[in-house]
This record gives structure tokens, sequence and C-alpha cells, in this order.
């Protein structure tokens, strides 16, 4: 047997020759591009190992660039339906787009019809009113309607340095901060906040009502755990709604039930894996008018290893002797609170939100919160305003005596809270819900009334039907009759006010936003400016409005503002 090897054929040698030789071209070609090498060394490295695997990756790599090369909309030819002109305008005729919101029902169109329009400067003491019904206008006005506490906004220092800042920038920072929105006003209110609260650094916000909702996700994710007080605001409800993470919800302002929330919480939390944990609440809370005790608060989260979250969105300004807040007026260091948020559109007199903080924690949000990267900047007149109310506040302190201009404020709260307190016209009517330090007085309706009214103890919440039609997506399932009524009967007491020159306001809610039982409410906001003499006014007014409305009511009397509201 011949076992010589046959010659290879000239022809396949040669061609062999040209494909290595091109081989070697495209190679020398290839290295010479960017990072070359490094692919090369890697198939080398992976083709000796595993030559399979080279050639699964290079498939994959084929469909990954034929799947993004790919036109989104290719169809077969086979599958295109041809319409003619007059076919495409009869479909465009004959479409009825579902409206973007429901329309507005008869029984709630009073809501719109009752909002006032001021003219001037709305957080003045003093203001112009006009009648959205009627249109007459009542000038003087007490205005217990603005957060304005301090009277910042009107402040003639605080009004000339915004005007100044007008004129060499104009009315708005032109983009979000990361790019070209943040300019040397913003980063000086920063340091200002910061230091006023007693904080390491500062961060602000285009928007006070975005703040918590992009400050508590930003910290938050799945298998996160966060103990939210019952009674907070709706921007820190939806901030603990769309962190993903693990809520539970504690008695408002009840300790013993958040300790009892954490015990239980202990044994699983020592078991299960390491996860952020935060407790939420106000530092004055915004449907209340009280605060927690923030001593034992602290205690509480020390103990437990919890991070601490304070909305001091009502309370910088108006609690403490220099209006730095609930830690202030509790002798807390800055430093036992991990992250505290804020408006500077009430006692600053200006717009916008703040977080302060350690260092580390202000800088993650730089690139992590979704309002400080997407959302434009603070106006740079506002963050002027904002610095020049702290430096007044700061400029005006004194050692063991309460800021000058929070005295008369505090004198004002505890003077209006006293005069609703002691009233006996009252003391079968309605209760005063908020803490005589808060600037706010909220009134409600007496339980004992309510109950012979047929009104319900709260509106809405876990389980409400509201909350369980939002879930179903029923639309016209929203609505509850007798929280419009009820709302309707406070708007005619308000309007008894206004026609006595006194500008008072409600809660105005939207139920199926709401994730907690909400009970309308009388609101009048104190301020600085106030005098006795205009206090004792404003009560005699709202005593007698009530008492007209409510003195003689009785469970037939709503039926028939109902049947009113239906026609």
């Amino acid at each position: 047997m011949d076992t010589e090897p046959r010659e290879t054929p000239q022809f396949i040698a040669s061609l062999a020759a040209i494909l290595a030789e091109l081989w070697y071209a495209l190679l020398e070609l290839f290295l010479k591009v960017p990072g070359g090498a490094l692919v090369l060394d890697y198939i080398r490295a992976s083709h000796k190992n595993d030559p399979w695997r080279t050639l699964l990756e290079i498939l994959l790599a084929l469909v990954a660039i034929r799947y993004f090369l790919a036109s989104k909309y290719s169809q077969d030819e086979k599958d295109k339906v041809e319409l003619s002109e007059r076919e495409v305008d009869e479909l465009i005729a004959d479409w009825e787009p579902e409206p973007i919101v429901p329309p507005l029902r008869r029984d709630e169109r009073w809501q719109l019809d009752s909002i006032p329009l001021i003219n001037g400067a709305v957080a003045s003491v003093h203001v112009s009113v006009e009648d959205p019904k009627s249109g007459e206008i009542s000038d003087n006005v007490l205005n217990l309607a603005s957060k304005d506490y301090l009277s910042m906004s009107s402040n003639e220092v605080v009004k000339e340095n915004s005007i100044k800042e007008i004129r060499a920038a104009g009315v708005g920072a032109c983009g979000p901060p990361n790019f070209y929105g943040t300019q040397d006003v913003h980063v000086r209110v920063c340091e200002d906040l910061a230091r006023f609260l007693g904080a390491e650094e500062g961060i602000i916000y285009g928007q006070d009502y975005c703040t918590p909702t992009s400050v508590l996700p930003c910290f938050l994710k799945r298998g996160d755990i966060v103990i939210v007080d019952g009674g907070v605001s709706l921007a820190l409800q939806k901030a603990a709604l769309i962190s993903r993470s693990d809520v539970e919800w504690f008695n408002h302002n009840d300790l013993d039930h958040l300790e009892e929330i954490l015990e239980n919480l202990e044994e699983d939390l020592a078991d299960g894996p390491l996860n952020r944990r935060f407790i939420v609440t106000e530092g004055l809370f915004e449907n209340f008018g009280d605060s927690p005790d923030l001593k034992r608060l602290v205690e509480i989260k020390n103990h437990y290893k919890f991070r601490l979250v304070l909305d001091e969105t009502n309370s910088v300004g108006t609690l403490g002797p220099n209006g730095r807040g609930l830690p202030e007026a509790c002798g807390i260091s800055r430093d036992e609170i991990e992250i505290t948020i804020g408006s500077m559109a009430q006692a600053l007199g200006s717009s916008g939100g703040y977080c302060v903080g350690c260092e580390d924690m202000i800088y993650h949000q730089i690139l992590s919160s979704n309002a400080y990267v997407f959302s434009a900047s603070l106006p740079p007149y506002c963050a002027v305003a904002a610095s020049t109310s702290i430096h007044l506040l700061e400029d005006s302190q004194e050692e063991g005596k309460i800021n000058p201009y929070l005295r008369p404020l505090v004198e004002n709260s505890k003077h209006l809270h006293q005069l609703f307190r002691d009233s006996k016209p009252l003391r079968n009517l309605v209760v005063v819900r908020s803490a005589d330090y808060s600037p706010v007085v909220h009134i409600r309706l007496n339980p004992d009334l309510r109950k012979s009214l047929g009104l319900p103890e709260g509106y809405g919440g876990p389980g409400s039907s509201i909350l369980n039609a939002v879930k179903k997506g029923h639309e016209d399932l929203y609505f509850d009759s007798l929280y419009n009524t009820e709302s309707y009967i406070l708007q005619q007491v308000i309007d008894q006010c206004l026609k006595k020159k006194v500008l008072i306001t409600r809660t105005k809610r939207v139920l199926h936003q709401e994730l907690l039982p909400v009970v309308p409410e009388l609101i009048l906001h104190c301020n600085a400016k106030f005098t006795k003499a205009e206090l004792d006014h404003v009560y005699k007014v709202v005593e007698q409005s009530l008492v007209s409305t409510f003195g003689d009511i009785t469970k037939e009397d709503v039926a028939k503002y109902t049947s009113v509201l239906n026609n």
C-alpha cells in the first residue's frame, strides 16, 4: 500500500497563501484601531481555552448588530393594509379619544367658583380681594391664608436684593443645576442654609413639593424599610410610595406604636440582608399643627439603628428661639438627624426646597436625585431672597432671647389659639387640633357634632372605597359626596368671614391622591405683622360665622346641602 502523502494542488496552495496574507493584513489593520490589541488578546485567550465560546460570542454579536440596525417598524408587505384618503378621513372622524381628566361634576363646580382673586401681592398682611362670582372688590382684608409667617417676601431688604439679582441675571436659571443652571447665588444659599441649620452641607431644589419625592427615592430601593408617621403631608406620602421600599405606618405622633413596630421588626431585620432603614416624620405637621417628641424619637432611632428623615417645611422660621426648627426648640443637635428637608416658600419668603445634612449624603444627590438632575434650577433671585431672609434672622439674634422677627409670631400664635380654646360658644361646635406654638390654627368640627350629623371620623385612607376605586382604575368612583358636602359647608363659613374682611381658608385635598385618612378643616395662618386688635377682630368674625353655620345645624340640613349641590 502506498503511504506517501499526496501533493497539495498548486492552486489550493496559492489560494491559502493569498488568504493568509490577507488575514495578516487585516490583523495589522485591526491592531491600528484603538483597543484592537486588547480585543485580539481576549479572542486568542478565550479561543485557546474554549473555541466554541468564541464562536458563540461572534454569533451573539452579529445578532445584536442585526437587532439594533433593523427598523423598529419593519413589516411584511403582505401584512400592510392600503387605505384610501377617504377611508383615512372617515377613521379620524369616528375616533373619539378618552378625556385626559374626568369631566367636572355639577356638584363640585362650586370649588372653582369659590376661589378668590387677590389683587397685588398675595402674601401681604392686608390684601385686596375680588369676589369670583360678583366681581366686587374688598380692600384692606386681613389675610390669614398666607404662609409667609414672618412677612419676609414683603421685607424691603429682601425685595431690594431680589430686584438687583433680576437686573443682573434675569428671572430664570435656564437649565438643570448639573449643566448650566448653577450660579454663584445658588452656592451661597446652600452654604447659608447649612450654616443656619447647623449642618455640614446643603442642596436646593427648584420646587419644594418635589424635594421629598426626589430625596427619599434617592436613598431607598426594594428591600429597604421606611417607617412613616401616619399624619405626614402628601409629599412625604408620595415619597415613601415611589421609593419602592417596604413602608410601615405608625399612628400619628404615637411613639409607643413606633417602638412596637420596631420591636416586631427587630428579629426579622437581624436575620435578613443588610438594608437601609429610615423613620420619616415632620417638625411641625402640616395636617395637624403639632410636633413629635424629638428627644425620644432620636433615642428610639439610635437604639434600633434607624436613620431619621425630618421635614421642617413648617418648623424652620417658626420654631426655636431663632427659627432653626424643631431641633433648636428641643435642644437637639442637627447631627442627630441624618436628613433634613424643607421648603423656602414659607417663613423664608422665597420658593423652592432644600435638603441639609452630612457632606456625603448631599453629594450623593447631585448625581442620583431626579429633581436635581432633570429639573430646572431655582431662579437666582429666589436664592437671593432666601439668603437675605437667613441673614436677617442671623443678624438680629440675641443670646438667651427670642429673635425679634419671631417674637411677635410666637405671641400672636399663642394668643389666637387661646381665644378659640377659651370660646364658650364654640365649645360644642369645633375643636382646635393644633398646638399653641403652631403659627397655623387647625379648626375641626367637634367629634360629637360630626357623629350627630352623620359625618364619618375621616375620609379615604387604607381600605376605603376611594382607594379601592383607584386600584381598579374606576375614575367615576373617586368622588365622595359627603366629603364634598362637608367641604361646601366649611366654605360657607369662609364666605361669611370674607364679607367682614377676614380671609381664611380650608383644607383642599384630592381624596384619591391621599394615602391616609383626611378630615376637612378650617385653616388660619398667623403672621408676625398682625396686631392683637386685628387678631381679636379675626376671632370674633370667625366665631360668629361658625355659630351662624353650625349653631343649630341638623342631619337634615346636611342632606339639604347635598341636594343643593346636585341641582
